[in-house]
């Protein structure tokens, strides 16, 4: 079963690392966990932003810098993949409507 939270330390052992470097990379990667006084609440998508930071960065041969830099590159490749779907899928509708005024 999936659950809504996961708290550090179970996201820690989940991503076998420690827990100090979650808080890390939550505090450099600027990231947004939910919090339930001071404990974080963190999600699956929280838990995959994370696993793709370590797995980036645990590579060791670029910088937080450069792992920022990936990440970024990489969320805009993804923001012009969305968009191409979408102009693709206004065409299919486009072309759906003209063969259905042809018949």
């Amino acid at each position: 079963m999936v659950r809504l939270y996961y708290s550090t330390s179970e996201v820690a052992e989940i991503l076998d690392v420690n827990v100090s470097l979650i808080r890390f990379y939550e505090k450099k990667f600027n990231l947004k966990f939910k919090r339930n006084g001071k404990e974080r609440q963190i999600t699956e998508h929280d838990i995959e932003k994370l696993r793709e930071i370590i797995n980036t960065a645990g590579k060791g041969s670029l910088t937080l810098k450069g792992v920022k830099q990936k990440l970024s590159n990489k969320s805009d490749e993804n923001k012009n993949k969305n968009a191409l779907v979408n102009k693709l899928l206004t065409i299919r509708a486009f072309l759906k409507e003209t063969l259905d005024e042809i018949n």
